[in-house]
């Protein structure tokens, strides 16, 4: 079948039309040392400013296939890890350049860090949503797709699950949303949390939390860790996830994937649980044969499309709604589905093409 197909075929726009285009929507020039750097198949586009008022470091890399960017390949958000406190997305370039490599498009960002004297929580969440929103906004005029799938590593993996898990929480999106909102379609937490109290009640690592949260958990700060909790905010419209997680983690109960597949479950979210033997570190993780970095890369490569697949619905385009530019976009796409990682957003029943069953799935959704 088509879907199962990894192989893919890069069109005109290569990585050096795609630098041009993106030295023209930046500001400073320092950029273009970057530009021309190559890791492990991956070319780095440039790094940008996205939009977050108050933000402390509101930064962000694009990397690309060095055979050029692939339209139509999802968008991966990676988010690096550190504890909310330290961490910067350009020593993670290793974990994520063969997913790039792989045809998908990579955003790595960084968010407000926290420190003793400033919590950094609602603004790192107001951060990595204002990611989001600059993937839909600026990120399409250099080719992005908004289709986006989320990955990180612990701190990473618990703002993977809360960008999951709040879309249309106006209080974490201060700023307008774009045409296709906050919501993203897909998440990969590693080794993430989903509830501070739980953490804090039963066990783990809790050293960074009131750094984070602006103290430590009492009456006063109850009300911020539960905001701050992805579990918090599940319902039946969250994006799919599967988290991946050590039985022995240290830092981050294995618990913590168990209660958020079970909360994403019972609102009838598809969830995998990917339960491995280790702790909280990369190197512990395996699959297909593979450890560690590349393992967690060929996870994302492998398993985001299993996600998406299992997210579809009849708004094609991500504008809220299903209507006459979702049945544009079906017709564009009818036949066969296209070699992946191209994501083929039209075939709603995921049978591998698009054809009269998913115009009747459209239908079906009208409006909604």
């Amino acid at each position: 079948m088509a879907m199962q197909d990894r192989q893919h075929h890069h069109l005109p726009l290569n990585a050096a039309e795609m630098t041009t285009r993106a030295a023209s929507s930046i500001a400073w020039g320092a950029w273009a040392l970057l530009a021309a750097s190559t890791v492990m198949g991956a070319t780095h586009v440039g790094e940008f400013v996205y939009t977050s008022p108050g933000s402390t470091d509101p930064m962000l890399d694009v990397w690309v296939s060095d055979e050029g960017l692939l339209p139509g390949a999802p968008t991966v958000l990676y988010i690096h890890g550190g504890g909310w406190y330290s961490g910067d997305k350009a020593t993670d370039v290793g974990i994520f350049a063969p997913i790039a490599d792989a045809g998908y498009s990579v955003v790595a960002c960084n968010y407000t860090l926290s420190s003793d004297v400033s919590p950094s929580f609602p603004q790192v969440a107001h951060d990595v949503k204002a990611v989001v929103r600059w993937i839909r906004t600026e990120g399409i005029d250099l080719g992005l797709s908004p289709t986006i799938i989320v990955s990180g590593p612990s701190a990473g993996g618990h703002l993977t699950e809360f960008l999951g898990a709040t879309a249309d929480i106006a209080e974490f999106e201060p700023l307008p949303a774009p045409t296709q909102g906050y919501a993203v379609q897909a998440c990969l937490p590693m080794f993430g949390l989903c509830d501070f109290v739980q953490q804090v009640n039963t066990g783990g690592d809790t050293s960074p939390f009131a750094q984070l949260l602006g103290g430590p958990l009492n009456g006063d700060t109850l009300a911020t860790y539960v905001a701050a909790s992805p579990i918090t905010w599940v319902t039946a419209d969250d994006a799919p996830m599967r988290h991946l997680h050590g039985t022995d983690d240290p830092i981050h109960d294995v618990e913590q994937a168990y209660l958020m597949h079970a909360a994403l479950e019972d609102v009838g979210v598809y969830s995998v649980l990917d339960i491995f033997d280790g702790g909280h570190a990369f190197s512990d993780y395996t699959y297909d044969g593979l450890v560690g970095f590349s393992a967690y890369a060929e996870a994302v490569v492998q398993e985001s499309p299993v996600l998406l697949a299992s997210g579809r619905t009849a708004d094609i385009d991500l504008d809220g709604n299903a209507g006459v530019n979702d049945v544009l976009a079906m017709l564009a796409q009818w036949g066969d589905c296209p070699e992946l990682p191209i994501d083929c957003a039209a075939d709603i029943d995921g049978s591998g093409d698009v054809g009269v069953d998913d115009l009747l799935e459209l239908l079906d959704g009208w409006g909604s």
